[in-house]
């Protein structure tokens, strides 16, 4: 506990990201997948693949739409993770808050407006400015100005945290499921919930 308390002791700014890690959007996956394979004429299993994939083609921003579509049917059952919004704002308190998302600006903001914690970031960005994890990071480090070696990133996916280390931040996973924490178990500093989180940074 110590030394990963000594790890985040420079942390002067926090990047989070949203579905997975602040709230869980009830987005029917198979059925947005089987959409867009029959959209597109080739088969889809993973939308951070296909946003890099198609990024900055006409299909792009076809695709954003349908899965829009999809996400605004779900707002109204969306599971807040680990007291959220409290948490947000106890460290908004002490840290410069940003939000990477792959939801669309649109989405972002009925969740954060509907969590009542839009205000307690600094930089917000979504699919509509880039869906490429690595760009939306270095676009938050941009715009609070504050240097990524005293900049946390924290999300539940690898990519989050690959994405974030690329960029030379620090990363946490989050990692809830225990089959999930057995595969990457010593690669990354990972957690359990947002509680958790907060105690390794007061």
């Amino acid at each position: 506990m110590y030394s990963r308390r000594k790890v985040l002791h420079n942390v002067r700014h926090i990047i989070f990201d949203l579905d997975g890690t602040l709230v869980r959007i009830p987005v029917p996956w198979k059925q947005v997948y089987n959409r867009l394979s029959a959209l597109l004429g080739y088969r889809v299993t993973s939308i951070v693949a296909l946003y890099a994939k198609i990024w900055k083609s006409n299909e792009y921003d076809v695709v954003s739409r349908i899965v829009e579509e999809y996400e605004l049917s779900a707002i109204d059952n969306i599971e807040v993770l680990d007291n959220s919004p409290e948490i947000i704002k106890r460290l908004s308190e002490k840290y410069t808050l940003s939000l990477v998302t792959l939801q669309s600006t649109k989405v972002m903001d009925k969740i954060l407006n509907k969590l009542g914690i839009s205000s307690f970031f600094r930089a917000k960005i979504s699919r509509n400015v880039s869906p490429i994890r690595y760009e939306q990071i270095l676009k938050a480090v941009n715009i609070t100005n504050i240097p990524t070696r005293n900049t946390l990133v924290v999300g539940d996916l690898l990519n989050d945290v690959e994405s974030a280390i690329k960029a030379g931040c620090l990363a946490i996973l989050i990692v809830r499921e225990e089959v999930q924490k057995k595969e990457v178990n010593g690669k990354y500093m990972i957690i359990r919930n947002l509680e958790e989180l907060y105690s390794l940074l007061y």
